[in-house]
């Protein structure tokens, strides 16, 4: 069985508990020794069995790392495991899942050792909320229901609303923007504006 490391929690002495994303369940199992072993890292695609054992937490067996190019680009390492945490906060209660959320992550880490790691999660991002049905269509602040003008602020959510509704509000192009949800691409926007879209993406799926 196949399946992402989406987080890993100390457990007793160096036990580890470990949550793995596979195509159609998230699992939460049990690995005895698990700080020991350098296979285990946030983000990685690893080959795996299950053991079953009655009530208890299934223990992790037979782990074999399904390296990728990008693993030697400690920056893209960062970004990856930082959208593999939100993932798992995303997910955090659910343990049979759609097997789009593993697809997701199978195309796109095929694609982050030639990308821009921040301007790929925002796509990924874009997809998910897409998917979800909660992304963002209309062109009206989502907080006051008035149009919205060429520079809007966009929130947790990728929600769009008026810059004078928000809080030190992060602004974008409302064409850019659009064209964005669009065509899940950010080849039309600059560095700068990807970064800040990188930030809104940090509060959360």
């Amino acid at each position: 069985m196949q399946g992402y490391i989406l987080k890993i929690t100390k457990s007793i002495k160096e036990d580890v508990i470990v949550k793995i994303l596979s195509p159609n369940h998230y699992y939460t199992l049990y690995r005895f020794y698990g700080a020991r072993h350098t296979i285990l890292y946030t983000g990685r695609k690893i080959d795996f069995e299950i053991e079953y054992h009655g009530v208890y937490t299934p223990k992790l067996r037979n782990i074999m790392h399904l390296s990728r190019d990008y693993e030697t680009q400690l920056d893209k390492v960062y970004v990856w495991q930082q959208f593999c945490n939100l993932l798992d906060k995303h997910l955090y209660d659910t343990k049979d899942v759609d097997s789009f959320y593993f697809e997701l992550l199978d195309t796109h880490v095929k694609l982050l050792a030639k990308q821009n790691a921040k301007r790929l999660v925002c796509c990924m991002q874009a997809h998910l909320l897409e998917f979800e049905g909660r992304l963002y269509q209309e062109d009206k602040c989502f907080i006051c229901d008035a149009l919205l003008h060429d520079e809007v602020a966009i929130t947790r959510g990728f929600l769009l609303a008026c810059p004078s509704c928000v809080v030190a509000p992060i602004c974008v192009n409302k064409k850019q923007i659009f064209q964005f949800f669009t065509t899940k691409s950010l080849i039309n926007m600059q560095d700068y504006d990807c970064a800040r879209l990188y930030e809104i993406l940090l509060q959360g799926l």
